[in-house]
């Protein structure tokens, strides 16, 4: 029988929280991101977080320098996403270019009051702070079921 692990509990209890503590403009960001980079191991999670981290940061520079260069319109966004998908390509960075395009995809395509690089660094640090919640979860040891003295 498989058991579910306990660990995307607490994991997105915490990410969710810190984001409602800090909160910036799209917090659940953070909770998504602990949620998407939880493994069952501590090295895919390590993986995971490296990836969409990587990612995030590519996307989110490109949305917002595509952003400040032209707006938010269709033929702009097409331009960043296919300019991330080949930084990613050359870089080898073949697993991050999906959540790069995504973070263009946002930076971009939801309005957000105030210059584009306000949105892409709240992007980034709410992540960010989603997959440093997931790695310290992660790395716990994992709780041993108690036993009852009969």
């Amino acid at each position: 029988m498989l058991r579910p692990r306990a660990k995307p509990r607490p994991t997105i209890a915490v990410a969710g929280g810190r984001s409602s503590l800090l909160h910036p403009p799209q917090g659940y960001w953070g909770a998504i991101s602990a949620i998407v980079v939880m493994q069952s191991e501590v090295g895919a999670t390590l993986s995971a977080a490296r990836d969409r981290l990587i990612g995030t940061a590519i996307g989110a520079v490109a949305g917002a320098l595509f952003g400040m260069l032209g707006g938010n319109g269709l033929l702009w966004f097409g331009l960043a996403s296919t300019l991330t998908i080949v930084i990613c390509h050359v870089l080898g960075l073949e697993q991050s270019y999906r959540l790069a395009c995504v973070t263009v995809a946002i930076i971009m395509l939801v309005h957000a009051p105030g210059p584009p690089w306000r949105p892409a660094i709240y992007r980034f640090l709410e992540v960010a702070l989603g997959i440093v919640v997931a790695l310290v979860v992660s790395a716990m040891p994992p709780r041993t079921p108690s036993r009852q003295v009969a």
